[in-house]
């Protein structure tokens, strides 16, 4: 009903909706905000300084008894530093992530409110009537103010200042009584003074300030738009040799850390596909390519569920990674619920389907420290994770066969999560490969 009513109000709510952006895209614009703010505080300090050293140097020889002049520069003189403060204010506030969200309408409020205080003092406490409002010099800020809320790239803010201008100088239009063509020839003789030099030089100095400003907001436009390009020339770089999880996420930095090198603790949860062969016999081809990429989607769907990064996939296997780019106090316990989520997935598959034989997986984790980082040339990149961390892991996923049990962890892992009484420990032989003894544990149900 409101959208049928008021068409426009619905437009404005559709040009201030952010779209659902990812936490880095979500990261970045409020980056850009801060930084808006930041710029658009010292551009008000910066201009209302310069128009404040104009008026000081333009109105020096305006004669003392030329009192409307006097005034219109008085009240000139303290709307200018007004500006400037709010200026420096909404600066410091930014520069320290104080009320980023509501700033911009309230320093854009501000401007409004001592720009018509200005007008409004020319108007009722000088009595100039309201239709000579195009000669009051305070008219000039105005673009001014609203060049400066350009820098937010906001559409419903720009929307918003619009209204505040439009409604304020039409409200002064239609003040006061209306005055006869002969009543207006006859009042235009007192704004001779509004004409001179001194007049004109001021508001030279207006547009030069306009234009400075709105130079700013194209140069913030084009380092945002490089800035994007960038990012997205970046990961799609990334995202040939980068697991799809991590290429959105990363950071210029966090990806110069990656291509450094570093060790890093991670949980690894290796799963496998048990007797693959088998079907790989019986089906044909097409049927084949269906069912393994039946199988990743599992996979992935796990993974996903429970923050995990698919750092490869190795035919009917797959090397799930928890604790990568950062590291985290729920990185086994989520890898845990991930194996669980797994052997889930498999159960209700071939609930669904009736495989025969049905679809078993083998799962083997184990927590401890990795080399992480991106290796090769620029010809041939590659993200892995290296180390007896990740020898181990793997070795438990093949003891899961030795022992008849799907799913396997070692005790550094269990107790990392904090689930040592859901787990018991099993006899096993020791593990091929792995020089430091480790104890396995299954699920206790």
């Amino acid at each position: 009903m409101t959208s049928r009513l008021f068409p426009a109000w619905t437009l404005l709510r559709k040009l201030g909706a952010r779209r659902s952006l990812s936490d880095t895209t979500d990261r970045l614009m409020r980056e850009a905000d801060v930084a808006a703010l930041r710029r658009a505080g010292f551009a008000r300090l910066v201009v209302s300084g310069l128009l404040l050293i104009a008026v000081l140097i333009a109105t020096r020889d305006v004669p003392s008894d030329y009192m409307m002049a006097i005034h219109q520069i008085r009240a000139a003189e303290m709307t200018l530093t007004l500006l400037g403060l709010v200026g420096l204010g909404s600066a410091w506030l930014a520069s320290r992530r104080i009320a980023v969200t509501w700033l911009p309408g309230l320093t854009a409020t501000l401007d409004a409110v001592l720009v018509f205080a200005n007008l409004g003092y020319s108007h009722w406490v000088l009595e100039i009537p309201g239709g000579f409002f195009s000669v009051f010099p305070g008219i000039w800020v105005i673009p001014i103010t609203m060049a400066a809320s350009a820098i937010h790239y906001s559409p419903r803010l720009q929307a918003y200042v619009a209204a505040l201008y439009v409604t304020g100088l039409g409200s002064l239009v239609v003040s006061g009584a209306s005055l006869t063509f002969a009543e207006r020839e006859q009042a235009l003789g007192a704004f001779a003074g509004q004409f001179g030099w001194e007049a004109n030089m001021i508001r030279v100095a207006m547009v030069l300030s306009t234009a400075l400003i709105l130079v700013l907001v194209a140069r913030q436009g084009r380092l945002l738009l490089e800035r994007a390009v960038r990012e997205t020339t970046m990961r799609l770089n990334l995202t040939r040799y980068l697991p799809r999880e991590l290429a959105p996420i990363l950071s210029e930095r966090a990806f110069a850390s990656l291509r450094a090198g570093r060790r890093i603790p991670v949980t690894l949860l290796f799963v496998d596909m048990r007797d693959s062969s088998a079907y790989g016999e019986t089906m044909d081809p097409a049927r084949l390519a269906v069912f393994i990429s039946s199988f990743r989607r599992r996979v992935m769907r796990a993974a996903a569920k429970h923050g995990g990064v698919i750092d490869k996939f190795t035919g009917d296997g797959a090397l799930i990674l928890f604790g990568v780019p950062t590291e985290s106090g729920s990185d086994a316990a989520r890898a845990l619920s991930c194996g669980r989520t797994l052997i889930e997935l498999i159960d209700r598959w071939n609930a669904k389907r009736h495989f025969d034989p049905p679809v078993r997986i083998g799962i083997g984790i184990h927590t401890g420290e990795v080399f992480c980082g991106v290796v090769g040339d620029e010809d041939r990149l590659e993200f892995t994770v290296l180390g007896e961390t990740v020898n181990t892991a793997a070795r438990i996923e093949q003891a899961t066969k030795s022992v008849d049990c799907p799913f396997l962890v070692s005790t550094q892992c269990v107790v990392a999560a904090g689930e040592s009484d859901d787990w018991i420990t099993i006899e096993h032989p020791p593990l091929p490969g792995v020089t430091r003894p480790i104890q396995l544990m299954k699920p206790r149900a």
